[in-house]
This record gives structure tokens, sequence and C-alpha cells, in this order.
């Protein structure tokens, strides 16, 4: 979350550096070329996906300033936890109720341990929920990435609106709509390379990094429970995730007690 916002702000410091060679910020503002980019935008965002698909992008940008609920450290350390409870007591009853505060995976894969599924059902179950989740996020992913491609294009479309305004001005005798017609030639062309490059763009290779982030997580889970499942001795469940963890990450883990 802190790069992120860091990251944000280092854009905005960017583009201020940028521009001081203009006299006013205020001449970089126009609310045609504003009106062209962003509504042509969302005009074929929803022509393209529709009206609920949209409104989740607003949710997405959210995401992308939230701080991951949990981290693949924390989720190793919540498996070994289940691990110690379960070499000392065996007995499955309450499980999911005992470990109700770790990760939402790990707690579905508690709650099928403990109604009696096989190992094969476990895994094909678990399986499809992180397939099923891995498409809804990819998908997600995929609406920012097509709709990066469309501000640069009305972008030059507003481009060509204001060069047709400037050369209709350019045969009256008044030149003074030649201005307002240059700043929507020039400006909805940079509004569509901002609107693309720092948000669009970014935000998808963010979520996408996230979704990483989560499988990750969520494959640990997986081949936590499973092993569960099989009673495994507990000191070769805990060296068979450990090694999913970054090497700076594994001092942690290698400090607690199975």
């Amino acid at each position: 979350m802190r790069s992120t916002i860091l990251g944000f702000f280092a854009a905005i410091i960017v583009l201020y550096i940028g521009v001081t060679e203009i006299n006013s910020l205020a001449l970089l503002y126009n609310t045609a070329g504003l009106v062209i980019v962003i509504g042509g935008t969302l005009a074929s965002g929803v022509i393209t996906f529709g009206v609920p698909d949209m409104m989740g992008i607003l949710h997405n940008a959210l995401r992308v300033f939230s701080k991951p609920k949990t981290t693949l450290e924390k989720t190793i350390i919540e498996v070994l936890a289940v691990t110690k409870r379960m070499d000392r007591n065996p007995k499955l009853y309450g499980l999911s109720e005992e470990f109700k505060n770790v990760h939402p995976f790990l707690q579905d894969g508690l709650r099928l341990i403990e109604n009696g599924l096989s190992t094969e059902e476990i895994q094909e179950i678990m399986e499809t929920d992180m397939a099923k989740r891995r498409e809804q996020h990819i998908h997600q992913v995929e609406i920012l990435k097509t709709l990066a491609k469309y501000p640069p294009a009305f972008g030059m479309i507003g481009t060509v609106i204001g060069l047709i305004g400037l050369m209709n001005d350019l045969n009256k005798d008044s030149t003074s709509m030649v201005g307002p017609a240059m700043a929507i030639a020039l400006l909805t062309t940079l509004y569509g390379l901002l609107l693309a490059n720092y948000f669009f763009i970014p935000m998808s290779d963010n979520l996408l990094h996230r979704l990483s982030e989560d499988m990750s997580g969520r494959d640990v889970v997986l081949q936590g429970v499973l092993m569960l499942k099989d009673k495994i001795d507990p000191l070769v469940i805990k060296e068979n995730l450990m090694v999913h963890a970054p090497p700076s990450k594994r001092s942690r883990i290698k400090s607690i007690e199975i």
C-alpha cells in the first residue's frame, strides 16, 4: 500500500516538474477535452463490458491503495499453528471455529477436513476454488487493460476535433477561437496519455501482481491442508512450506517450534 501511494505522488511530482515552464497550471485544464477523453472511455467501457463491470472499476481502484489482508509469511505461520494444534489434539470437532481468524482459504480447508472429505475431494474442491478466483481476477485485470486502449484513441479524436475548429477559424477574420481550439487539440492527447499510462495500465499491473501473491498464498494453504489431512509429520510440513517463503522471511518461520 505504501509503495502504491508513494508511486502515485511521485507521478504527480514528475508531472509538476514537467510543466514548470508553463506560466499557469490552469492552462492544462480544458473541460471539453476532459469530457471527450473520460466520457468517451466510460462510454466505450459500458458498450464493451456493461454497467456492472464498469461500476466495479471503482472498487478495484480502491483495492490498489489498500493493504493486503495477509502475507505469505503470515499464511505459513497460520498453517503451522494448525499443524501444532492437530499434532497435540487430533480431534477435528470445532477445528474451523477454533481458527476462524486465519486466512479464509485455510478456514475453508479446515472445514473440509472437519467434514471428513477425502484428500482427493479436498484437493479438487480447493483447486476449483483457486481456478475460479483467478478467472474472476484476470477478468478484472483484462477490463483495465482494455480500457487503457481507449483514452489515447479519444485523445486523438479530440485532437482532430480541435484541429478542425482551428482550420475553420483560420478562414475567418476573427482568430479569437484559435486558442481554445488549439487547447482542445493538444490537451485531449495529453489527457488520453495520462489516463492510460498513469491510471489504467499501472492499476491493472498492480492487480495482476496482487493476484500472483494471493495465488502463492493459496497454494501454500492447499499444500498445508492436504498434508494435514494425510497426517504428515509436522516437521516435514514446516520444511515443505518454508521453501515457499523468500530467504529473508524464513528466520521467523524457523523459530516456530513444532
